[in-house]
């Protein structure tokens, strides 16, 4: 794992948790720039799996199929997020984007637990 890619996507989920919050305060749906900055985002997660699972089959460490599940898992919630939130176009759809890059957070945490106790 890349311990700063690590940090940047955890900082990065919660500051644009933080964004996303104040599009729900005003009421708008997310525009193009929200929507590039969450592909930003997910860019960074695609790299860190990709990292993860290389160090896997490099075989540095086994941290077991839990930690391919949360690599995997990481990559699900943010489009699902902004599918749900670009399908809907309400201020309670905005609302699951914040949902989306808090979990985002969280299972990045996760993995770097997962990934220290192995």
């Amino acid at each position: 794992m890349i311990e700063p890619l690590q940090t940047a996507l955890i900082v990065g989920a919660l500051v644009l948790a933080l964004v996303t919050g104040v599009y729900v305060a005003l009421d708008r749906s997310p525009d193009r720039v929200l929507i590039a900055l969450l592909g930003v985002l997910e860019l960074g997660l695609l790299v860190q799996a990709v990292a993860g699972i290389a160090q896997l089959i490099g075989g540095s460490n086994d941290p077991g199929i839990t930690f391919v599940g949360y690599l995997l898992a990481v990559l699900v919630v943010l489009p699902l997020g902004l599918l749900w939130s670009l399908g809907e176009r309400s201020r309670g759809a905005t609302a699951v984007l914040i949902v989306a890059l808090l979990t985002v957070a969280f299972l990045v945490l996760r993995l770097v637990q997962i990934h220290a106790a192995a």
